[in-house]
């Protein structure tokens, strides 16, 4: 096969005329193509640019995820420490299975400030608590009689709230002569009480 020259190339090129209705096919055409190929590439282009930001949204999420871990851990730590306290403040709880046994540890404890003081509880009245079920935790009221001297009560009332065991507080005192055995003596009625958990009998 002979391979034309140059010269005889750039004369047929020449001959080659094309009128203006057929280059405006020609352009329109070509504009075809090249709408359609880029309509072919679409999704691919939108693939690749939402694949960026699924990567970006997934790196957001993932930090999200790390601080929610790390709160997470810190939550765990403290509801942790707050189990420890609440089963050493637990330990100052009455120990009792009921409300009567309860009273009687407290009642021991009055004894014992009483003998300390130099009194004698004349007499112990233990009034029914009345817990309500939705209470975690009830008051057990002790109510005793003394005949002592204002120092004397003092001492009393300062040892029972000084109690290392079972959160003793005085709820209620009364002060009277009447009753009251001998000169610088008065008659004091004072309700305790301690905390105990709420078991339903």
């Amino acid at each position: 096969m002979k391979i034309p020259a140059w010269e005889a190339l750039k004369k047929e090129v020449r001959g080659f005329t094309v009128d203006k209705r057929r280059r405006y096919l020609l352009i329109a055409g070509g504009l075809l193509l090249l709408g359609g190929f880029i309509f072919w590439l679409s999704p691919y282009i939108d693939a690749i640019r939402g694949g960026g930001e699924d990567i970006a949204a997934q790196r957001m999420r993932i930090a999200k995820y790390r601080q929610a871990l790390k709160g997470r851990a810190e939550l765990e730590a403290r509801f942790a420490s707050l189990g420890k306290s609440l089963e050493r403040a637990e330990a100052g709880l009455l120990t009792g299975k009921t409300a009567a046994l309860a009273a009687v540890d407290i009642q021991n404890i009055l004894n014992g400030i009483a003998t300390e003081t130099g009194v004698e509880i004349r007499s112990v009245v233990v009034p029914k608590p009345q817990p309500k079920d939705t209470e975690q935790f009830v008051s057990i009221p002790v109510a005793f009689t003394v005949n002592a001297s204002i120092r004397q009560l003092k001492d009393i009332l300062y040892k029972v709230e000084s109690s290392p065991k079972y959160f003793l507080t005085v709820e209620k005192i009364g002060i009277s002569y009447a009753g009251a055995v001998g000169p610088g003596q008065v008659r004091c009625d004072v309700t305790v009480s301690g905390i105990m958990k709420n078991i339903k009998e």
